[in-house]
């Protein structure tokens, strides 16, 4: 292969690495997107579509994940793919007095960090979300949780990039980072090399090998998820839906994680979508297992017994798959974004961890403004990597 340059390469074709390219070249940038395997085919092809503001921590990933839903609309109308977007509103459900009281506390935090969020009596989660349990004491509502087709995100992203611009190179692999005066020059790659003074690592579980292509230590490590898929049915959900252990698991919050065993050792939590197709998604765990994508019968049987516990007539569904994704980990569940000190032109953006797909529309913007721009429109500093030194 001749030797290539552009102005930006972004390493990783996943939702962020095409959020980033897209935004990228709709300011006019010459970008290089490069991918080890195929777009999407990593965590971004394997996870479901929620876009939960209720799961994100009250503070700075609350704020990011409310300015990046308000970017869905805009990308809905840009993108040539339907992405299936649907601001359904979103539920999560508790089935114990004790879980309620603890629902309404988290509730209440949510609210006064200005998220739109009611709770719902046992009655009014009936109405809403018929064929419930009537283990459901109560729920929490916010009307601004949505979904979206992971899939159809990532492919629309990229395509709508390479329309504007952007080389795509798929089947390529980065091999090293060539830096000299503390600044990026040259990437060494499977294909050939690549000369540019600006790199976007957006490898997902892939960023701590690329990190150390320049000498720098990126904490993201896999976390696998395992989901099941039901055949397609009328509309039975109406709403994304997550319970109070699925939370306690996301959030670390060891009051509301799983009480048994099994659950602990999975970190079995419940969610439910049901997809514009009609398949009901349903997960989900969170297993440290290196770097196995492979589905286990205990996880997904403990799956399926959880969710028919809240949904009884699920269990008249046959399920036609399953699958496991690697979510990219940070230590503290936080994405990792921005520029790394001592190395210009080196970009992380990274370690979302199971929020990839609701973080990609504004993580690729504020990449873009501080790539091009040298500043963001919206404080990053809380997602520097320097805050794990």
């Amino acid at each position: 292969m001749e030797v290539l340059s552009a102005e930006v390469a972004v390493i990783g074709g996943g939702v962020i690495g095409a959020a980033t390219a897209y935004y990228l070249s709709k300011e006019g940038a010459e970008v290089l997107l490069i991918e080890a395997e195929d777009l999407a085919s990593g965590a971004s092809g394997a996870c479901d579509g929620f876009l939960f503001l209720q799961s994100k921590k009250p503070g700075p990933q609350l704020d990011l994940a409310r300015e990046s839903i308000n970017l869905f609309a805009e990308l809905e109308k840009d993108l040539d793919i339907d992405i299936e977007f649907n601001r359904c509103g979103g539920l999560v459900l508790a089935k114990s007095t004790e879980e309620l009281k603890a629902l309404k506390s988290y509730a209440k935090k949510m609210k006064s960090a200005g998220l739109d969020v009611e709770i719902l009596n046992a009655t009014e989660v009936k109405n809403t979300l018929v064929g419930c349990s009537d283990q459901i004491v109560g729920a929490s509502h916010c009307k601004d949780d949505a979904q979206v087709n992971p899939i159809a995100l990532t492919l629309g992203l990229a395509k709508k990039a390479q329309d504007m611009g952007t080389t795509i190179l798929k089947k390529c692999r980065v091999e090293n980072i060539v830096i000299a005066n503390d600044r990026v020059r040259e990437l060494k790659t499977s294909l050939g090399s690549v000369h540019t003074r600006r790199v976007v690592c957006a490898a997902g579980i892939g960023s701590n090998q690329i990190g150390k292509m320049a000498i720098i230590d990126v904490p993201v490590m896999p976390r696998k998820g395992q989901i099941i898929v039901t055949e397609p049915v009328a509309p039975m959900l109406g709403k994304v839906i997550s319970d109070m252990e699925y939370l306690g698991m996301k959030q670390n919050l060891e009051e509301i994680m799983p009480k048994s065993e099994e659950g602990r050792r999975l970190g079995l939590g419940f969610t439910a979508e049901q997809t514009k197709s009609g398949n009901i998604l349903l997960g989900s765990t969170r297993e440290f297992v290196g770097m196995d994508t492979s589905t286990t019968p205990e996880a997904i049987n403990a799956i399926a017994k959880n969710a028919i516990t809240y949904l009884p007539k699920i269990e008249d569904l046959d399920v036609i798959r399953s699958f496991a994704g690697l979510r990219p980990y940070s230590p503290d569940g936080l994405p990792i974004l921005g520029g790394v000190k001592g190395i210009k032109g080196f970009y992380l953006a990274t370690g979302h961890s199971g929020d990839g797909i609701c973080l990609a529309p504004i993580t690729g913007k504020l990449i873009a403004e501080l790539v091009l721009d040298g500043e963001t429109s919206i404080d990053i500093s809380p997602f520097s990597l320097s805050r794990f030194k």
